[in-house]
């Protein structure tokens, strides 16, 4: 188990969430469609590495459980944009 120095502080890490939260609803309201998309995407980029960081312990882990993490994602990814024209363009 970690001990008390390694504990995230989970209240300030849940505050962060939910002003990120309210940043992409205000962006959904105050911007353009293709501002606001972008935004709120890259918005749930920081959300989801603050939740693996610190709500998960990827922080304080070995960089082989990185690899873990990375690894699957990225095939998933480059299935995504391979598989991506036969989606986009069938008949």
């Amino acid at each position: 188990m970690t001990s008390d120095a390694h504990r995230p502080n989970y209240f300030l890490v849940w505050l962060w969430l939910v002003g990120l939260v309210f940043l992409s609803i205000g962006a959904s309201v105050f911007l353009s469609k293709g501002a606001a998309i972008l935004l709120i995407f890259l918005v749930a980029l920081v959300k989801a590495v603050l939740v693996l960081l610190n709500y998960m312990h990827l922080k304080f882990e070995r960089p082989l459980l990185y690899a873990l993490v990375i690894v699957p994602l990225l095939i998933v990814a480059i299935l995504i944009f391979a598989l991506f024209p036969d989606f986009v363009l069938h008949n």
